[in-house]
């Protein structure tokens, strides 16, 4: 059990080390003006969390525990919700003011190339997180059911 735990602990520092090296240079670069910061740092923990789950829930402590189970296939609904609410309010932002009001009127052309790693970045993130947000009360349910019907699966 120790081990799932280690795993638990150490691929929870990664991913919040990986979100934070994807949001470094947004905060470099932008600042304050960037301020989608806590929806994208949830798109990238949402997609590297859920992806764990879906691949390696066996080596987690929480697969064989029916409430957490349970509780995952309901918290993905208002996940869902909250990640596709992000997207679209994201979209709207950029169709109605575009990337370079991340950086308050500049007009360096570096500024436009670093504006199209910003909405690809975000997209890229928040649509991943909603196809694995999609995908988890899947995984949940098939868990479920080799618990049930072998001695030693999940």
């Amino acid at each position: 059990m120790q081990k799932h735990w280690n795993f638990e602990i150490l691929s929870s520092i990664f991913i919040l080390l990986f979100a934070g090296m994807i949001m470094l240079p947004i905060y470099v670069k932008c600042g304050e003006n960037f301020g989608f910061y806590t929806r994208n740092i949830l798109a990238i923990v949402f997609f590297l969390s859920i992806t764990k789950y879906l691949f390696l829930l066996e080596f987690t402590p929480y697969g064989r525990i029916n409430w957490w189970r349970a509780g995952m296939i309901i918290l993905s609904i208002p996940m869902f919700f909250y990640s596709m609410d992000s997207l679209f309010n994201f979209k709207q932002f950029i169709d109605e003011e575009g990337t370079i009001a991340f950086f308050k009127g500049s007009t360096d052309l570096d500024d436009y190339d670093f504006g199209k790693y910003i909405r690809y970045e975000y997209m890229f993130f928040a649509i991943s997180a909603l196809v694995t947000i999609a995908m988890l009360p899947f995984r949940m349910i098939i868990s479920f059911w080799r618990t049930v019907n072998t001695k030693g699966g999940i």
